[in-house]
């Protein structure tokens, strides 16, 4: 299950974690924090809490920028279901998958499709 805090960017939050799903199910509760990150130097993080899961997004993010980002992180939620603990590991997949899932989820919108189709 998907929740949202902080402050929202309008952006397409729950479409694109649906999309996710359907083709990376996650058994964890995600929450999405809409923050400032600008003096942490980085666009997101993910924080594991027993069965939850916290990701932190940067609220002043473009949104072809928020979507990477949100897919990036919800990689590493199932690589942290899935017990990646390797962080160059990590890191490498998720930056490939990020664009790889990205253009999936072009191609949907381009399509007129559903995005979680």
């Amino acid at each position: 299950m998907l929740f949202t805090s902080g402050t929202s960017m309008n952006y397409p939050t729950q479409d694109v974690f649906d999309f996710f799903t359907s083709q990376y199910p996650i058994q964890s509760d995600v929450e999405v924090f809409h923050t400032d990150l600008s003096c942490e130097n980085a666009l997101g993080f993910t924080e594991t809490n027993g069965n939850e899961q916290f990701i932190q997004i940067d609220k002043n993010l473009n949104e072809s920028d928020y979507i990477t980002t949100l897919l990036h992180e919800l990689v590493h939620v199932i690589q942290n279901e899935s017990g990646i603990l390797t962080e160059r590991v990590r890191e490498d997949q998720a930056y490939h998958m990020e664009s790889v899932l990205y253009d999936r989820w072009c191609d949907s919108c381009q399509r007129g499709l559903a995005p979680v189709a």
